[in-house]
């Protein structure tokens, strides 16, 4: 066997370069892809911590609004329960009062009837007294 004394030639054919320009450009793609995603994946985490924080403050808002305004609910509950006991005395005032207007109108008549009587008695009686006046008198009645 004999040993070859001289050492191939290196050649570079064009599909070997071909292969190797699609191997740096495959690297090359693979580095710009891999950095864009990195980037991407970082602005992502970044964007989701703000949009977090803007939700955990619109929140808090939201539940301040919503303390405030049932505290004011419950003011104006206290307050409708202050008016509607106000309604209630002055209704029962009003009743008692149509009661008492009732009772003193009653009272009235019972007062004219009784005047009246008196009136018709106090003209009875002074019709008898001038009648007795009249026969001490011996003056003729009427």
């Amino acid at each position: 066997m004999q040993l070859p004394r001289k050492a191939a030639k290196l050649e570079w054919n064009l599909n070997t370069i071909i292969n190797l320009m699609t191997l740096i450009g495959m690297l090359a793609g693979g580095i710009y892809i891999w950095t864009n995603t990195t980037r991407d994946i970082e602005d992502l985490k970044k964007w989701r911590l703000s949009h977090e924080d803007y939700h955990k403050e619109r929140l808090a808002e939201t539940r301040a609004r919503e303390a405030s305004f049932n505290e004011r609910l419950r003011a104006e509950e206290v307050r409708g329960n202050d008016v509607d006991r106000k309604i209630d005395n002055l209704t029962y005032r009003v009743t008692v009062a149509e009661q008492s207007a009732v009772s003193i109108t009653s009272s009235i008549k019972d007062l004219q009837t009784g005047f009246n009587k008196q009136a018709s008695d106090i003209q009875v009686v002074k019709e008898i007294l001038q009648r007795m006046e009249a026969a001490q008198q011996g003056r003729p009645t009427r």
